[in-house]
Order: C-alpha cells, then structure tokens, then sequence
C-alpha cells in the first residue's frame, strides 16, 4: 500500500492565434496640444518617437473593431467567453464590456475585465483567459486588449514616450489550431506594489533588474530546454533608452530586441506586446520552434511570457 497520489494530468497547450489591431489615426507628437509631450519633445524625438495615435472612437468601439478582424481572420467557431484588458473608465469597465460585447457583436458570450495592472496587463489577461478554457471547456477565449486617452496628458514618464489609442485581439485555443500559432511555454510576473514614489527614485533600476530576473529565473524553471534561450524579445514601445535597459535586465542580447513600430505607433498599453508579436510573424522572421520572451510592465510589476511558434503539420 502507498500514499503515493496519482500523478496530475498534464494541462493542455494553450495557443494564440489570428492577431488583428486597431488604431487611432498618427500625429506627429510635434503638433499635440499637450504641456507634458511638448515638455519633454526634445528628449522624445531623440529617443526615435515621432507619432501617436489618437481616435475618435471609444475604447469599445477600438476594442470591438480589432475584434472582428481577429475572429474573421480565425474563421473558426464563436467563442466561449471574451476577456477585456482595459485601463480605460470612461464611462465603467462594466459599460466597456457591455459595448464591446453588442459592437462584435457577441452579445450572448460572457466576459470578464482584466484591470488594475497599468501597461501590464497583458499577462494577466492570458492567465484569466487560460483559466477560462481549461475549468470551462469552451472551443476559444477571445482575448482583447483596449484602451483610449484618459489621463490630461498622454507623454508617460514610466518608460518615457507617449501614449496611443489602440486596441489589439486575439483567439486563445486549447490545442495546435491546425494554423500558425505561438504555444505558451510559461508566464510569470514579480510585483513590488509596496514600491513608493521616493523609492522609485533612489531604487529603481535596480529593483526593476531584480524583478525582472526573478521572474526569468522563473520562466527557464517551468519551460523545455531552457539552454536554447530566446529567438527574439518584445516588450512595449518606450523610449530607446528604456528598451535597452529593459533588454539588458532581460538578459537578452540588443540585437534580438523587436520595436519595429516605436516612431509610428507609440505606446499602446497592454496592446504593444501582441502588436508587434504579429508584426514579428508578419515579418517572415518566425519559423516553427522559434521562441519569443515577452515582456510587459507597469510602474510596479514585471511580467514575462515565453512563446514558442507552431506551424501545423504537413497534410
């Protein structure tokens, strides 16, 4: 007899797939109405920013558009549920989801807002939306993530750059989707939520450096072959100078970080990561068994993704 338990079952893979975005319309940051760009607009153009983005349209409604493009380019089954990742309270979370849900329309899926996590929402999003498949069992999570200008400036001192309206979509599936896809391999997030402002000051290279490497160690912990390291780096579309910072805490080399798209697009929130993680495919610079680190960050928290490209099997 043994007290030996039966070992768990392994989890499915979970996919992302059929990336789409939508975008406010460029403006070259030179021309905004705006103290804090205009204040910082020599440092800004020298760190290679040149526009932002900025609509008309609400966040539901960006939301809602890179939506529908996600789910025409998947032409697959509706989804089960729909996760929002938004910072934007313009008029509730709840309103915003309402609206994107009837704007899809999907007005008969549920949803849930992810929030809270400043830019940094992206990985938190994937880990509701991965909960939602694997306790529900629904055939895809429509992952979305949206946000439009709320702030009375849009140049954002965490990062250094300038913010855009935008909206970024995608299908989250249990198993190879039989196109390409980007398995997840592991998540993992470090939080100092008890970093103070002072702090920030005196501390913060270092504390984000520390921060960023436990989470690393975490991620090469949890995956396959870890000595393969990295194809490629992602993270948001900050100054130059805080790209390379963040790259080196990452312990990634420079020249596998990916921004093509800093100077015209700004920073898109929690939107930059899946954005350029299309454009890296769209690119032709992934082939099956690449992988991608990603990393997203607010203020005070630090989380890492690492992906692995798939290409379906041969018929």
């Amino acid at each position: 007899m043994t007290n030996d338990l039966p070992a768990a079952p392994a989890a499915p893979e979970v996919h992302l797939h059929s990336f789409a975005h939508a975008l406010g319309d460029p403006v070259d940051i030179t021309l905004l109405d705006d103290p804090g760009v205009s204040g910082r607009l020599d440092a800004l153009t020298a760190e290679g920013l040149r526009h932002c983005r900025v609509s008309e349209r609400s966040a539901p409604h960006l939301a809602a558009a890179s939506a529908r493009a996600a789910l025409a380019a998947a032409d697959g089954p509706v989804p089960g549920a729909v996760v929002l990742a938004t910072e934007s309270r313009t008029p509730s979370p709840t309103q915003i989801l309402w609206d994107t849900l009837r704007s899809v329309p999907l007005p008969r899926t549920p949803g849930l807002v992810v929030s809270g996590n400043g830019c940094g929402n992206f990985a938190p999003a994937l880990r509701a939306a991965r909960g939602v498949l694997l306790t529900e069992r629904v055939p895809g999570v429509l992952l979305t993530f949206a946000d439009r200008l709320t702030t009375p400036s849009r140049y954002m001192p965490d990062g250094d750059t300038e913010m855009s309206d935008s909206a970024a979509s995608c299908l989250v599936t249990t198993g190879p989707p039989g196109r390409p896809s980007f398995r997840v391999l592991a998540v993992a997030t470090s939080v100092q939520a008890d970093l103070v402002p002072e702090e920030r000051v005196l501390k913060g290279a270092r504390t984000i450096i520390k921060a960023v490497r436990e989470a690393l160690g975490r991620i090469n912990s949890g995956i396959p072959e870890p000595e393969r390291g990295f194809d490629w780096f992602i993270t948001g579309n900050y100054s130059a100078t805080t790209r390379r910072f963040l790259t080196t805490a990452a312990q990634m080399p420079e020249e596998k970080a990916y921004s093509p798209h800093h100077a015209t697009h700004g920073h898109c929130y929690s939107a930059d990561q899946l954005i350029t993680l299309a454009a890296l495919e769209a690119d032709g610079r992934l082939t099956h068994g690449r992988r991608v680190l990603l990393l997203a960050s607010s203020s005070r928290s630090w989380s890492l993704t690492a992906r692995e490209r798939v290409d379906p099997a041969p018929a």
